[in-house]
């Protein structure tokens, strides 16, 4: 898959990360208002998002910004994606302020899921959420995810789940973008 990826739909656009963004996205991460949502909450240094960044399977991991205007605004991605299991782990943060409460975030993980089931293949997309995030419970569900295994905190959605779950909703955007 390229490395300059830019995937446009339902009024967002995700644009693959570059070696030019890293550090916008260490400091996004190292904020606290987004360090607290994430089970790693140490602060990141320079040297170790280089260190990460250099040593990225780009195959099995897609991180991309969030644009709307061509201005980043978050980061959505999916990790370790295992191409025979048909799996990945989605994650995602809005750090702008003024999309954070609008359906930015909705928009940008529908364009994820629709990259993961339709492009990659994948069949299930499986995430774990931080204790008493009851917002990502509440946002995750709205996708169709399930709770698999409660004492990890993990959330589970298949393709047929995701596909019933949001047919109404992605022909509605479809109509609008």
């Amino acid at each position: 898959m390229e490395e300059n990826l830019v995937i446009t739909k339902y009024g967002v656009t995700l644009r693959r990360l570059t070696h030019d963004r890293i550090e916008l996205l260490r400091v996004w991460r190292n904020d606290p208002k987004i360090q607290q949502h994430m089970f790693y909450r140490q602060e990141i240094t320079p040297e170790m998002q280089e260190r990460w960044f250099t040593n990225l399977d780009k195959e099995r991991n897609y991180y991309f910004f969030v644009e709307i205007d061509e201005k980043p605004i978050g980061v959505v991605n999916l990790k370790d994606v295992d191409f025979e299991k048909k799996i990945a782990e989605p994650g995602v943060f809005i750090y702008e302020d003024a999309y954070i409460n609008g359906d930015v975030s909705f928009r940008a993980c529908l364009t994820l899921m629709d990259f993961a089931f339709e492009i990659l293949g994948l069949e299930c997309l499986r995430g774990h959420i931080v204790p008493g995030n009851k917002r990502a419970v509440r946002f995750n569900k709205a996708f169709g995810y399930e709770l698999s295994n409660a004492e990890m905190n993990e959330w589970s959605l298949d393709r047929a789940r995701y596909e019933q779950q949001t047919q109404s909703i992605k022909q509605y955007l479809q109509k609008i973008y």
